[in-house]
């Protein structure tokens, strides 16, 4: 007496599965007329013609009787060859029934059915979700995963969205794959797979049609999944790239607030001890300047009016402080005054012409102001040109942060679409023009 087989120690116990017996009937019924069908039609085809052929040629005496004996022989041969291939379609089926159970599996419909069907929610629009399809089931990993010597036959229609693949062409004749992307304009579109089993409708199913099912709706379910995980990744990666640029914007802000905040105070230090009146009337500027410009300080998008405004303030000030030694003039059109423009940038320039400008100069000067909407090809700028009568470009009106600031801050901001120029002016002093892009201007 044989003892059992054992399991190996590490090794989980399968679990025993008991099959649904209204499953069980219908599918070795469903096998056996699937297997005979192929059969039958052949087998019937040689029956009709049977009798065309026992009538060929005279009838001798006595022939009658051999050709009813005839007809009963390749009737008892059929129903052998029938009950034949019912036996052997039976013993598939159960085999096939046998592998399941030690797997660990219950028969199920879709086991047997010749054509399976999967509908995949993709969340992109109708466009991309075909492309990703079919870069995902044109490939060598899908037909080694379905078992193929290399990729799959394949065919696919854009304009109707349809996409089949199988092992050889044609492709009806073959067990194939339809799939079909929803033509529906929209964020989201749906993709419907239908697993065909062509000439194989023929033979006993044994879950190839759902295998060939599971593996293509894989293989898409991970291309759309790796797909929307490199957008997410993206995305994170500009939102964090957002959120550096605008902490790398504060500094540099930050490094001008005080620039030009701390030179103001010093000249209403230096006034109050000169004159009262002048350092009263400097006061006031000053607050009106703050008012405006605290609520300002620490965003990466103003207004040209807005900055205008400020750089009045501040000439306004700076004109009590050196008197008839400075002239100014700002001139922009009211239309202008709503553009987008960045902030602490204009007040920078101003203060670089009146500190290197015509505070070195022994003699009166004017600072000029103004603004003009232009359009260079498909782009639209917004120059700020300020252009005084100084002393001109010296090696100390290049040193310090303020222009170089400004330079690092436009890069940050609109990258190699906006500039800034500094040139000698027309006969003495400095023009520094600045442009930016008008749209998309706003960090």
């Amino acid at each position: 007496m044989s003892s059992p087989p054992f399991l190996p120690f590490n090794e989980p116990p399968v679990p025993e599965v008991e099959h649904d017996r209204r499953l069980v009937r219908r599918y070795l019924l469903q096998s056996a007329l699937r297997f005979n069908a192929g059969s039958l039609l052949f087998l019937s085809l040689a029956i009709a013609l049977l009798p065309l052929w026992l009538n060929f040629g005279p009838d001798a005496p006595g022939e009658v009787e051999h050709h009813k004996l005839t007809l009963y022989i390749v009737g008892g041969v059929a129903l052998a060859v029938m009950a034949w291939l019912a036996l052997i379609s039976s013993g598939i089926a159960r085999s096939f029934l046998t592998q399941l159970g030690e797997e660990g599996k219950a028969l199920c419909a879709e086991a047997m059915a010749s054509s399976v069907t999967r509908r995949i929610d993709a969340p992109f629009n109708t466009y991309t979700t075909f492309d990703l399809c079919t870069e995902s089931l044109s490939g060598l990993a899908l037909g080694t995963a379905l078992g193929y010597s290399g990729p799959p036959a394949f065919i696919h229609d854009p304009f109707k969205g349809r996409i089949v693949l199988g092992r050889w062409r044609p492709l009806a004749l073959g067990r194939h794959v339809e799939v079909r992307v929803s033509s529906d304009l929209g964020p989201s579109c749906r993709i419907e797979l239908r697993c065909r089993p062509g000439l194989a409708w023929f033979a006993i199913q044994q879950g190839e049609s759902l295998k060939t099912a599971e593996v293509v709706s894989a293989q898409l379910r991970q291309r759309l999944t790796r797909h929307a995980n490199a957008l997410d990744a993206a995305r994170r990666e500009r939102e964090l790239e957002r959120t550096s640029l605008q902490a790398r914007l504060s500094a540099l802000q930050a490094q001008v607030e005080p620039h030009f905040l701390f030179n103001t105070l010093a000249n209403l230090k230096y006034l109050i001890r000169t004159d009262q009146q002048a350092a009263q009337d400097m006061l006031d500027h000053l607050v009106g300047y703050l008012q405006n410009a605290m609520p300002d300080m620490r965003s990466v998008s103003s207004t040209l009016g807005r900055e205008m405004d400020l750089v009045n303030d501040y000439l306004a000030v700076m004109r009590i402080r050196m008197g008839a030694r400075l002239c100014f003039a700002v001139e922009v059109a009211e239309e202008l005054r709503s553009l987008p423009f960045p902030p602490a940038m204009l007040i920078s320039l101003v203060e670089n012409a009146v500190k290197h400008g015509l505070e070195r100069a022994s003699r009166p000067g004017l600072i000029t102001i103004s603004a003009r909407h232009e359009i260079n090809g498909k782009d639209e700028l917004l120059s700020v040109s300020v252009v005084d009568d100084g002393i001109g470009l010296t090696e100390q009106a290049g040193q310090g942060t303020g222009l170089a600031n400004i330079a690092e801050r436009l890069l940050l901001l609109y990258g190699r679409k906006a500039s800034l120029f500094v040139e000698p002016g027309d006969g003495q002093g400095v023009r520094a023009l600045l442009s930016v892009p008008v749209v998309g201007s706003q960090a």
